[in-house]
């Protein structure tokens, strides 16, 4: 159906061509070319990752027809490969415009993925073998190598994780006139999207059990339609807006097989586990503008309110798996509903008001609003094994208390909030402008530990242009973050009753995403032209984040940028450009190992394994560029550009503690990246154009989780399975080599 469509679109443009060129006046080009890859690594998918390299041929063009009234534009490139993109726009000036279009876009997610499972592109996983022994329990091992079957990798199968969008839409406009202020604007679009994706599952029934990396098949559609209906004059705007969405997920659930059991399959499925996937949703949205000019003070009045609700049904699963040794069986969930029933409204409201106070004063006041209603279903499980009718299991624990429980329940996230703010701006003198806010805004939502936030910034801003040949600004803003932790009224060392358990966690534990925070933020930018064809810039940024009464969790983080910038040269003859940004990161936690202790303080000394310690992350990142572009002759146009980057992280561990090992990471997500670009383009004939190129790209890349992969990871001594890994983004670093040549024919 997708092909037919846009072969239809097709055949109807060139059907029409005698028309068109009969009524207008066509001009454009074509460019068939090629590319031509050399890869040298293990893993093709970051070379590769948003675009389609393959070595092999393309097609691009750019047709365009013009009359005195109308206007037509036929553009596509990358044709035939992956990432094509096709759009067909026109309309009569002034009056009315269209556009059609197909765009595909891919993320490669890893290439040569390898799987236990058979068939991984279904969402039915399943194995040869018997599982169980030597899988989770002791192996036998020759030469550290695992002998069952299951694990051996050579015998996998072999499949690529990645996701390919393939758009289809379109927009229709009819512009607002002098005859009539009123204008349409119309949007539909389909989205198909399919692959594979990776997701982990628990190898068990704890997380020590291990991890299986399993291929979820993507199948969805995704289908988008809106409407606008507008009203303008030289005074006043006014706009109505309707939106549809609707997500298909074709697959409710994905089933595999436990490598962990050995039961056979037998009708009862004891050893299948059932994983819920992307589910089925629609929305739909009202919005309405309105915008009102000079009003007193040279004022602009501008109003915008929403309202959209999102709804979807899923199916919940009634069974799952209880794991015992190598031994499954059925759960029943004893759900207190058989479907889970989405229903999230959204309301929203704007105001802006900007006005000028004075002749070299004006000013901006603006408030928003928005409220999140959750109305979902409230879904409580008490799973019962199936075998032993009447024996309850423990499924969830008080988040409070830390009691277990024998239900558990899903949580309705929702939230109000209200924002206020106030711009100033004073333009003190010719080149001097100083600048100042205030912004503030309330929270309260649905959450066990910060269900309140107050946040109070404020700003303040000095430009100054007063000489021809350098302008700057200097920025300094601070952020007073006031949180209410519910968690905080908790007695540490008390629990539910003879349960053995404390809330020493939840009463010392702070996330900092929404934890009391003072944050400056101190930032300097320069601008200068300091003689004819030079242009220099420079820009500094400091950033600090003070998280308020933080035992466990992120303390402080900060984060320092330097940008500098440089060009000289005439662009119609040589022009040089470079520029250099070094950015440094690092954060501060407070982490605790071992069972809770039995008072009110932390201890930061070894007592049976327990005790307190400090983690620092750092990071920093240098990315430097250079680019030239050389017009040696009227037909000859030589472009070059080197980007050089690299990225070190590390985290360290302390203070020193008698009796306790740390394990310091130096290598915490490193890479390093360059690239290289030479093009020129050569006109050989008034319609004939030559462009060809080479590039060099190299990437390398070390992280403590990735090095010296292995699709499974054993104990040490390797002796039993903690996970079975498909390779998902691992082994990225490769080198390439392209050459890569277009031809363009233009025509008028």
């Amino acid at each position: 159906m997708k092909k037919t469509t846009l072969s239809l679109v097709l055949a109807g443009l060139f059907g029409a061509a005698p028309y068109v060129q009969a009524q207008m006046q066509v001009s454009g080009s074509v460019t068939p070319g090629a590319i031509y890859s050399d890869f040298s690594g293990d893993n093709k998918y970051r070379f590769n990752e948003y675009r389609d390299m393959r070595s092999g041929g393309t097609l691009g063009f750019d047709v365009r027809g013009e009359s005195q009234s109308y206007g037509l534009r036929f553009f596509g490139e990358n044709i035939g490969r992956d990432d094509q993109f096709i759009e067909l726009t026109g309309g009569q000036y002034g009056v009315m415009k269209y556009s059609l279009y197909n765009n595909n876009i891919v993320h490669n997610l890893t290439s040569n993925a390898k799987t236990p499972f058979d068939f991984p592109q279904q969402n039915s996983l399943t194995f040869t073998g018997t599982g169980g022994t030597g899988v989770g329990q002791a192996l036998n091992v020759a030469g550290g190598v695992p002998t069952n079957a299951f694990l051996n990798v050579t015998n996998w199968n072999k499949f690529d994780y990645g996701i390919k969008h393939e758009n289809y839409g379109g927009t229709f406009e009819l512009q607002s006139i002098a005859a009539s202020p009123f204008y349409v604007r119309a949007t539909a679009n389909q989205k198909y999207t399919t692959g594979l994706r990776p997701i982990g599952q628990f190898n068990g029934a704890n997380p020590g059990g291990g991890n299986v990396e399993l291929p979820a098949v993507v199948d969805y559609t995704t289908t988008d339609v809106s409407a606008e209906l507008g009203y303008g004059t030289k005074t006043s705007q006014y706009a109505l807006n309707a939106s549809w969405s609707k997500f298909a997920d074709h697959n409710d659930f994905s089933f595999w097989r436990s490598p962990l059991l050995s039961n056979a399959v037998t009708a009862t499925l004891n050893n299948v586990e059932q994983n819920t996937l992307t589910s089925d949703n629609s929305r739909w949205k009202i919005a309405g503008n309105a915008m009102w000019k000079a009003l007193p003070l040279q004022s602009t009045l501008a109003l915008r309110a929403t309202y959209a609700k999102t709804t979807n049904t899923i199916p919940l699963a009634t069974q799952g798996i209880n794991v015992s040794g190598t031994t499954g069986q059925r759960v029943n969930f004893n759900t207190n509903e058989s479907s889970f029933n989405g229903n999230v409204a959204q309301t929203t409201v704007s105001a802006s008001l900007t006005s000028a106070l004075a002749k070299s004063v004006d000013s901006r006041v603006y408030y928003n609003y928005d409220d999140k209603k959750n109305k979902s279903s409230e879904i409580v499980a008490t799973p019962i094994n199936a075998v032993t009718a009447g024996s309850s299991l423990s499924c969830d624990l008080n988040p409070v208390t830390g009691a277990t429980l024998n239900t558990c329940s899903n949580e309705l996230f929702h939230y109000r909030k209200n924002n206020f703010g106030l711009d100033l701006n004073w333009r003190v003198a010719q080149g001097h402008k100083l600048s100042g806010g205030w912004d503030w805004t309330d929270t309260k939502r649905e959450r066990i530990d910060y269900d309140k936030t107050t946040d109070n910034k404020f700003y303040v801003e000095y430009k100054n242009s007063m000489l021809d040949t350098v302008t700057g600004k200097i920025k300094y803003q601070y952020l007073d973050r006031d949180s209410d932790n519910q968690l905080n009224s908790l007695n540490p060392v008390v629990g539910p009753p003879n349960s053995g358990v404390t809330n020493f966690y939840n009463f010392y534990q702070s996330r900092f995403d929404l934890a009391g925070n003072k944050q400056n933020l101190l930032k300097f930018v320069i601008d200068a032209n300091p003689m004819e064809l030079l242009d220099l810039g420079a820009e500094l940024r400091f950033k600090d984040n003070d998280y308020k009464n933080v035992t466990f969790g992120r303390k402080s983080d900060t984060r320092d940028e330097l940008y500098l910038t440089a060009g000289y040269g005439d662009a119609r003859v040589f022009r040089v450009s470079g520029f250099f940004d070094y950015e440094t990161s690092r954060y501060d936690s407070g982490h605790y190992v071992g069972t809770p202790p039995n008072g009110t303080s932390v201890p930061t000394s070894v007592n049976t394994g327990t005790y307190y310690y400090d983690s620092k992350v750092k990071d920093r990142n240098w990315v430097f560029g250079i680019a030239a572009d050389w017009l040696p002759s009227e037909r000859w146009k030589v472009k070059a550009a080197y980007i050089w980057q690299k990225t070190t992280g590390g985290v360290d561990q302390f203070p020193a503690i008698a009796g306790v090992v740390y394990t310091n990471i130096p290598n915490y997500d490193n890479f390093r990246r360059n690239t290289f670009n030479l093009n020129g383009t050569y006109i050989a004939a008034k319609n004939w154009d030559v462009n060809f190129g080479y590039s060099y790209e190299s990437y390398k890349y070390s992280d403590a989780q990735m090095d010296n992969y292995s699709y499974v990871p054993l104990n040490n001594p390797p002796t039993t399975v903690l996970s079975v890994l498909s390779g998902a983004y691992a082994n990225p670093t490769y080198h390439a080599n392209i050459l890569y040549g277009y031809l363009k024919y233009k025509f008028e």
